[in-house]
């Protein structure tokens, strides 16, 4: 099975509608959101250009949640799991959260195949972790606030079956 997993939009729909729009995200028959899409008009984009499930967790920057959580309603796929996301895709137990301290910490405990996160904006990564598959596709934002800089616009694609994720700049 092959997964898109993208995190933090920060309201970058420009960013956003470009990957949405590549054949390498479109072929994929799941989502993972690892937070930060930001404001509630987000999920209209993510709801009508993607048809397949999408796992979202909040972030941090994640404002009006009681907006997002009713905009996401008119989506059947669209599955909003609050700051954990813990199930089973493509035959793989996976996790996800926001945080990459907490991201680090739930694959070094074990117990899950794969481990994805976001927040960071910078850094790219695509590590094992004793057994475990830890990933953050980067910023769909493709600009790091605290540092003042453009980073590359990145979203990742899971193979489940190879275990390995393919990086994939908008």
């Amino acid at each position: 099975m092959k997964i898109t997993v993208i995190s933090d939009i920060h309201d970058n729909i420009w960013n956003l509608q470009k990957a949405l729009s590549m054949p390498e995200l479109q072929s994929t028959e799941a989502m993972l959101f690892c937070g930060d899409l930001c404001s509630p008009f987000v999920i209209h984009l993510l709801g009508s250009a993607y048809s397949n499930p999408i796992h979202m967790v909040l972030g941090n920057n994640d404002g009006d949640v009681a907006a997002i959580i009713g905009n996401s309603k008119k989506y059947p796929n669209i599955h909003i799991h609050g700051e954990y996301f813990r199930g089973d895709l493509g035959g793989r137990s996976l996790a996800m959260n926001h945080y990459p301290e907490k991201a680090r910490a739930i694959a070094e405990n074990g117990g899950f195949d794969i481990v994805c996160y976001g927040h960071n904006h910078t850094v790219v990564n695509d590590e094992m972790v004793g057994d475990t598959l830890l990933i953050n596709p980067g910023a769909v934002m493709g600009y790091h606030g605290g540092k003042l800089m453009d980073v590359p616009a990145t979203y990742l694609v899971l193979d489940t079956d190879l275990l390995k994720a393919k990086v994939h700049q908008i």
